[in-house]
């Protein structure tokens, strides 16, 4: 599935709609930023290659990270 094809979808067990999915990397020289991958727990190095997930639910924005397409599959599909 292409990553656009994710946009707009409802995730029924909380409300949320994914708003934008992107191929993401943070890049600032000597900041490392470590955040959990939302479907495993794994820690990510943001300064590396990831997915960047914006989610909304009434109004709110949350941004999501994880490892690669398979983990976001894997949680689109348990989150509907």
């Amino acid at each position: 599935m292409a990553l656009s094809d994710y946009a707009g979808q409802t995730l029924e067990s909380g409300g949320e709609t994914i708003v934008r999915v992107a191929p993401h990397r943070l890049w600032r020289p000597g900041d490392e930023r470590i955040e959990p991958c939302a479907y495993s727990g794994e820690h990510i190095d943001l300064s590396e290659k990831h997915l960047l997930v914006v989610l909304e639910r009434d109004g709110v924005r949350e941004r999501l990270y994880f490892q690669d397409e398979a983990s976001l599959s894997a949680w689109v599909e348990q989150k509907s």
